[in-house]
C-alpha cells in the first residue's frame, strides 16, 4: 500500500466500517468478554502534501476519570503506540508513513493499539464505553 486510497480499499475489503469520511475511517472491534473497542484510522498529510501518514488511534478514557500518572506509566510499558490527549479523551495512538507500507506494518499496530486501549479502559475505567 502506498496511498490513503489503497489503504481504505484494503480496510473496506477486510473490515466492517462503522463510519467513513474522506480522511477518516471508524472500525468497531469485538474484543474478549463481550467488549468492543472503537478504532479510528486517520489520514495525515505532512510537508505541504508530499507525505501521507496513517494514524491509528483508539480512545480508552475520559481524562477526568483516571489516574493520569498510572495511565501514562501503563502506556510506558507498551511496545506500539503512545498516549495522546484529544479534547478530554485519552487515546492510544500510533502513526506510520503510507509510502511503502507493508501489510504487517498496518495489521500488527492496528491489533496492538486496539487491545492496548481495550485493556487500559478495562483496568483503569472499569467499563466499556469506547
Amino acid at each position: 500500500m502506498t496511498t490513503w486510497q489503497e489503504l481504505t480499499g484494503y480496510v473496506r475489503a477486510n473490515y466492517k466500517i462503522a463510519d467513513e469520511q474522506p480522511e477518516m475511517m471508524k472500525i468497531i472491534f469485538e474484543t474478549e468478554g463481550l467488549r468492543s473497542q472503537v478504532v479510528l484510522l486517520a489520514r495525515q498529510v505532512l510537508m505541504d502534501g508530499a507525505e501521507e501518514w496513517l494514524q491509528i488511534m483508539s480512545p480508552f478514557a475520559d481524562v477526568q476519570t483516571v489516574d493520569l500518572k498510572k495511565a501514562l506509566a501503563d502506556v510506558g510499558n507498551v511496545v506500539c503506540g503512545g498516549a495522546a490527549l484529544i479534547e478530554n479523551l485519552l487515546f492510544i495512538r500510533h502513526a506510520v508513513p503510507l509510502l511503502n507500507l507493508n501489510i504487517n506494518e498496518f495489521e500488527r499496530p492496528l491489533l496492538l493499539v486496539t487491545v492496548t486501549a481495550d485493556r487500559l479502559e478495562r483496568e483503569l475505567v472499569g467499563g466499556d464505553k469506547y
